[in-house]
């Protein structure tokens, strides 16, 4: 795609618009508001009526969940780029990234390198991670059918049964989440394709280009 040469200051511009627009949410009017107070008192034939505002604080939680390895190397400048500008942007008041490959299934990574001594169960990050967090998934949604929809031959007493039924806990438990996707929609295989539509169906899906990024942002502000 070659609309994906994105750099650092282009995505800070896109998750700055995160912050602007949910800056005033569910915050109580405590702000002394300088220019409605003028205006209100002027309109008062000269007798004082203060007004307040909302505070603009930095509201915003942030789970970025990054697919890592295989078919994911050939973006990984880019996801390089989008890491380094949503960890520096200091746009969010937490921030907590994880890393998987192709599906979460049952572990998330604290690492790229995927170190299986750096993994926590996906179900403490479902149980320990509040709902008010809004959550980007970057990946191609590539892989083979079965990585996405065969049950797992073990399953452990509260982790997810199957990639499928991972992610549709992560939609289940939080209101706002996108899918950025830094490839096109495969062609050259059916399978491919199959677990493609099938994460497109169940998250917003946006290409990771500049023009994706504003759409995926004002998505995840969606009342």
């Amino acid at each position: 795609r070659q609309d994906n040469v994105l750099d650092t200051r282009q995505l800070q511009v896109a998750f700055r618009r995160l912050r602007q627009f949910s800056g005033l949410v569910d915050l109580p009017e405590t702000e002394f508001d300088v220019d409605n107070t003028i205006r209100d008192t002027a309109e008062n034939a000269g007798v004082l009526k203060v007004r307040y505002k909302k505070p603009r604080q930095n509201t915003v939680k942030v789970l970025l969940l990054m697919d890592s390895g295989g078919s994911m190397e050939y973006y990984g400048s880019l996801c390089s780029t989008l890491f380094h500008a949503v960890s520096k942007s200091g746009h969010f008041k937490d921030l907590k990234i994880y890393y998987f490959h192709n599906c979460p299934y049952t572990r998330l990574y604290k690492e790229p390198t995927l170190d299986p001594n750096r993994a926590v169960p996906v179900s403490w990050v479902l149980s320990n991670i509040p709902p008010e967090y809004k959550v980007i998934f970057v990946g191609d949604a590539q892989m083979h059918p079965y990585e996405l929809f065969d049950p797992f031959p073990v399953v452990k007493e509260g982790e997810p049964e199957s990639g499928l039924d991972c992610l549709r806990r992560f939609k289940d438990r939080y209101r706002h989440i996108v899918w950025l996707n830094p490839g096109d929609r495969p062609t050259w295989g059916e399978e491919w394709t199959e677990t493609y539509d099938a994460i497109d169906r169940l998250f917003p899906m946006f290409p990771l280009t500049v023009g994706g990024l504003e759409e995926g942002m004002k998505k995840l502000l969606a009342r």
